[in-house]
């Protein structure tokens, strides 16, 4: 982790991210059972889902200090990838949205069917 992601307020993940804890998740499911499984992850952490908007495929969670912008690319019609972008309220995050992000991905991971990371670059 570099001095400047430590401090960083926000985190995202991406395809080819330089930190392999950041790159994007793939799963076998679709997107509707990817939204039941942010469900069971918001009711589990006491988050709030504030938005699901079906025609960009995102989520947007509202949590303690924090929220977090759930993307989900549906690459064929029984794969999904996703990808996270966490910001903390307040100006230092002190690695804050990299620990949620590799949370996420690891209930997640429990949740649905993991296929890979980073399958399609």
């Amino acid at each position: 982790m570099s001095f400047k992601s430590y401090f960083s307020p926000s985190c995202e993940t991406r395809e080819l991210h330089a930190d392999p804890d950041l790159r994007t998740r793939y799963y076998r499911n679709n997107f509707t059972q990817v939204v039941e499984a942010l469900k069971v992850l918001a009711e589990k952490y006491h988050l709030q889902i504030r938005d699901i908007n079906e025609v960009h495929k995102e989520v947007n969670l509202i949590g303690d200090g924090f929220d977090c912008i759930v993307t989900v690319a549906q690459v064929t019609p029984i794969e999904a990838g996703i990808d996270l972008k966490i910001n903390v309220f307040g100006s230092l995050g002190f690695g804050r949205p990299k620990k949620k992000a590799i949370l996420f991905y690891k209930e997640l991971k429990t949740i649905l069917k993991f296929k890979g990371v980073s399958l399609h670059p």
